[in-house]
């Protein structure tokens, strides 16, 4: 009975395979093994058109596979960086501070004390937090602060354009941003933060960063 039931498979594995049906289907359909499936079928010819379906039905299953590991992958970041964000509770200003002076370095405007406090990014959160860190910490009022705009193309129709962005980014009106300065570079442009009058406040920054790398033993 075994054997009947084994020949009955083999009989209809043969037939599924000259219709151009892969080992998987086969094997999905009739819960055979590859092994066995292998046995059987290594002396059945496909033609080129049913070569030609199984290879493009094998590369739709890798594209379609792919799609549902980067879906599965990018769900899984969206939930980590979820939880993750989670643990930042309210920052006290001693932690402000800090992460101000680490901004400052990173920066690399610890050296260019005479011409003051200055910071630069093109990236407006960056911009944002060191406005923050700015008034918060180091006392500064807003008509102490100067804006540069350093764009990438002089075309026309961009003056209105950085002004408007900065401006929406900052929450400082488009009065503030007159001083733009066109560069030949591709990049697509930064703003630059500068604090009138602020060479006392660049010093005490750098004592802060100098006092930093101390007790971490940089």
């Amino acid at each position: 009975m075994v054997q009947y039931v084994e020949k009955y498979k083999q009989n209809i594995a043969i037939e599924m395979r000259k219709r151009g049906l892969s080992y998987s289907e086969i094997e999905n359909r009739l819960h055979v093994p590859k092994s066995t499936l292998s046995f059987w079928l290594k002396k059945i010819k496909l033609t080129q058109e049913q070569i030609k379906k199984l290879n493009d039905k094998r590369v739709k299953t890798a594209k379609a596979n792919a799609l549902r590991k980067t879906s599965k992958t990018s769900k899984l970041i969206e939930e980590i960086k979820s939880t993750s964000s989670l643990d930042i509770k309210k920052i006290s200003k001693k932690e402000l501070w800090l992460t101000g002076i680490v901004l400052y370095w990173k920066n690399g405007n610890k050296s260019d004390l005479k011409k003051g406090v200055h910071f630069s990014s093109s990236n407006p959160d960056m911009i944002r937090l060191f406005l923050k860190w700015l008034k918060e910490v180091g006392g500064v009022r807003d008509d102490e602060i100067r804006f540069d705009i350093f764009a990438g193309k002089n075309k026309k129709n961009l003056v209105d354009k950085v002004n408007s962005y900065w401006s929406r980014a900052t929450g400082f009106p488009k009065s503030c941003f007159r001083c733009i300065y066109f560069q030949k570079s591709k990049n697509s442009g930064f703003l630059r933060v500068k604090v009138a009058q602020s060479s006392m406040l660049a010093r005490q920054i750098a004592g802060w960063i100098e006092g930093f790398k101390k007790i971490n033993n940089l």
